[in-house]
Formats: structure tokens, C-alpha cells, sequence
């Protein structure tokens, strides 16, 4: 009997302790539920609509017979009595004497002397307007303006009328290209080679106060030698005043920059008018470069030279990128924007040279004067050597008489 009161109240318990429990759940009830919801997959709906269905670009049609390229007229050439040249030349083959070019070359010399310097002369080439300028009247030009940045361009090392230039700084703390680069060329080695050869290479540097050396410096990386370059390029085009001192024997001389600066920026403000430019068309036809007169007698560097020479025998040297480069003589007959034109060897055949394939035009007869000038160099040197000899002499007679 008392085992039974035993299980109803254990059944009773087990009934209340399930009723009052909000978080129990048959697990028979969840398998009934889960299985009442099937899974339905999820869809995205692009709210603008589906994406269009891009259709490829036709390809373009042309007619053959509609393009500038396939109008080839055997008997179209700019110059008519040379049928071998071909292309549009913009009207760029006129003659010297025309009147384009002579308002052109007005308009130049008084932009440039409205700023203090001197126009020599203006040569023209197809698609250069090249201007010499005298060098002695830069020194009168006043530097009040802006100009557009003038970077010196040499020719090549192995020309005969050919700069070089030379870092002013070289020796010092400014100098350019550091020991690094004096070791090795730039990228001649891989990172680890060049790392090892420099650091090899390295200066000793002496401690000032011990006098010991000390431990050799870390060498630059590539990228922060090249960095530094670059800067140190940049600084020394931006230093006033910017002059520069090419080396090339007799015919050295320094360039302000400065003063072409304002000189360059005089010309074209007068070619940039609107009525000279719709008129002449010369920045939109040809490079402005600026120059000043070689002043070699052996070669003809300007339009003038060129008309004092002729009927005079010259050499000309060309050069091509095909590598025939020759050297033609005969008597210089005629020299135009487009060709320097000789009689070669004086037998009455005419040979055209185009400008483009020149690389310097010699004048032999110049050779005398050349020697001349060199002569009077010297002897003027001599003389200034013996009047500072002489004057050493006669003050040291006059110290001794003192003395005594």
C-alpha cells in the first residue's frame, strides 16, 4: 500500500513539474513542426529590372575609295621639279624670301630687342625656326618676367662644333654624381652583386677626435641613389643664377639661362598673337629654338653664312639612320629650308641634300682664317705674358732702390 501512494505521487510530481515548465516541448510536437514548413530557396530581385543584354558595336564600313590614304597621284608632289619628295609640306617648302617668313623674322627681332638682346640671324629648316642670338646682349636683358624653363642641349661628344658639359661642383660636397657612381655604371650589375662591390668600395672615413677610422657607411640603395639624382637635377635647373659652362676647347662660353628664359618668353608671346599666328601659322608649323652664332669660320652654322658662301667649295657630311653616311664636296650652290644644294666636284652635276639627313656643312676656306685668329690668340697672350713680366721687373727695381 505505501509503495503505491509512492508512485502516484511521484506521478502527480512529474505531472506539475511538466506543466509549469514554459521551456519543455515534446520532441515528437518539433519533428511535426519541422517537417510542416518545407525550405523554399531565396531569390534577389534587382529593383531597376533585369540587366539588358548589351549588343556588341557593329563593325565600321569604309570605302576604300573614300580614304585621303588611297589617293595615291603619282604626279602629286609639293616641289615640282623634285618629284622623288612626297608628302604634305604645309607650305613649309616657300622660298626663304617669302613674305611669311619676313614678317615672321620682323616680329622676332623686335620681341627680342624690346627685352635687351640682339637677334643675329634667323635660320629656317621645314619644321624649325632656329634664332641665334647674341650672346654679349644677354648680359642687357632684365630678368622682370617669368619665362618657360631653358634646358641646354649639346650635340653629340664626337662632333667637331660638339659640348660637353662638365659639373661645376665636382670635388665638393654639391657634386653631382657621388662615389657610388664612380665605382660602377647605373644597373650594370643585379642588387646583391652591386650591394657587395660598393660596400667593398666604400671610403674610409677618420674620426676627428680619436683619429681612428671609423666603420664603413651603409652604401645607398639603387632606388634612393636615383631618387637623390633626380632631386638634386631638379634643384640645380631651379638655382638662380642658372648658368652652365660647356667645354669645348675654343669655343667656350657660359649660357644664362635666365636671360634666355625671358628671351624665349618675348617670342612667343609675340608668335602666340592671335592675328600673327592665323596669319603666319608659325608655332603651329615650326619648333622655336634658340641658339647663338658658332662663330667657327670652317662651319656654316646660319642662313647668313650660308649666303656668303657661295660659289665657295664645301664638304658636306651626312648622316642617315641607315648608316650611308658620306661626305659630298663640290661648290655650294643655293641653301633653302628644305636642302643645301651643291655642284659636286665642280662638274656641273647638281646634288640636292635635304637638311634632315645634314650633319655639318665644312667650309675649307675658312681654315685660313681660322689659323689667323688663332695666331692673333696667341700672340695677344704672349704680349699680355711679357707686360706682366716687365712690370714684375720694374717693381722690384723700384723695391731694391727703396731699400737702399
Amino acid at each position: 500500500m505505501a509503495s503505491s501512494s509512492t508512485v502516484v505521487a511521484a506521478a502527480l510530481l512529474l505531472s506539475t513539474s511538466t506543466a509549469f515548465s514554459p521551456h519543455h516541448r515534446p520532441h515528437s510536437a518539433l519533428r511535426s513542426s519541422s517537417a510542416a514548413l518545407p525550405a523554399t530557396p531565396s531569390v534577389v530581385v534587382d529593383p531597376d529590372g533585369p540587366t539588358p543584354i548589351i549588343e556588341p558595336d557593329p563593325f565600321p564600313t569604309v570605302e576604300v575609295d573614300e580614304l585621303p590614304e588611297a589617293q595615291y597621284d603619282p604626279d602629286n608632289h609639293p616641289i615640282p621639279h623634285q618629284p622623288w619628295r612626297r608628302g604634305d609640306t604645309d607650305g613649309c617648302h616657300d622660298p626663304l624670301t617669302a613674305s611669311w617668313r619676313l614678317e615672321a623674322e620682323s616680329i622676332i627681332s623686335d620681341a627680342v630687342t624690346v627685352v635687351g638682346a640682339k637677334v643675329e640671324d634667323v635660320t629656317w629648316y621645314m619644321a624649325k625656326c632656329v634664332i641665334s642670338i647674341n650672346e654679349q646682349s644677354l648680359s642687357d636683358v632684365v630678368s622682370y618676367t617669368e619665362g618657360p624653363e631653358v634646358r641646354v642641349v649639346y650635340p653629340e661628344t664626337e662632333d667637331i662644333a660638339g659640348h660637353t658639359f662638365d659639373d661645376p661642383d665636382v670635388g665638393t660636397d654639391n657634386e653631382l654624381f657621388t662615389e657610388e657612381d664612380e665605382i660602377l655604371d647605373f644597373e650594370q650589375y643585379d642588387e646583391e652583386t652591386e650591394y657587395e662591390i660598393l660596400k667593398a668600395n666604400m671610403p674610409e672615413e677618420i674620426d676627428e677626435a680619436t683619429g681612428e677610422p671609423l666603420p664603413p657607411r651603409e652604401p645607398r640603395s639603387r632606388e634612393e641613389r636615383v631618387i637623390e639624382m633626380e632631386e638634386e637635377w631638379t634643384n640645380r635647373w631651379l638655382d638662380e643664377p642658372r648658368e652652365e659652362k660647356p667645354a669645348d676647347g675654343m669655343f667656350s662660353h657660359p649660357v644664362d639661362t635666365k636671360a634666355l628664359s625671358v628671351v624665349s618668353q618675348a617670342i612667343i608671346t609675340a608668335l602666340e598673337d592671335e592675328q600673327v599666328e592665323e596669319k603666319l601659322q608659325i608655332l603651329s608649323r615650326h619648333d622655336v629654338i634658340l641658339t647663338s652664332p658658332l662663330d667657327n669660320p670652317c662651319i656654316l652654322d646660319s642662313q647668313k653664312e650660308f649666303d656668303v658662301a657661295r660659289d665657295l667649295d664645301v664638304y658636306v657630311e651626312t648622316r642617315d639612320p641607315w648608316g650611308s653616311n658620306r661626305v659630298l664636296g663640290g661648290k655650294l650652290v643655293d641653301r633653302n629650308a628644305m636642302d643645301v644644294i651643291i655642284n659636286q666636284d665642280n662638274s656641273g652635276r647638281m646634288v640636292t641634300i635635304p637638311n634632315s639627313m645634314i650633319h655639318q656643312v665644312l667650309l675649307p676656306s675658312g681654315l685660313a682664317k681660322g689659323n689667323a685668329r688663332m695666331k692673333a690668340d696667341l700672340d695677344a697672350e704672349d704680349n699680355e705674358d711679357d707686360e706682366d713680366g716687365w712690370d714684375v721687373e720694374e717693381s722690384d727695381v723700384e723695391e731694391e732702390d727703396y731699400v737702399e
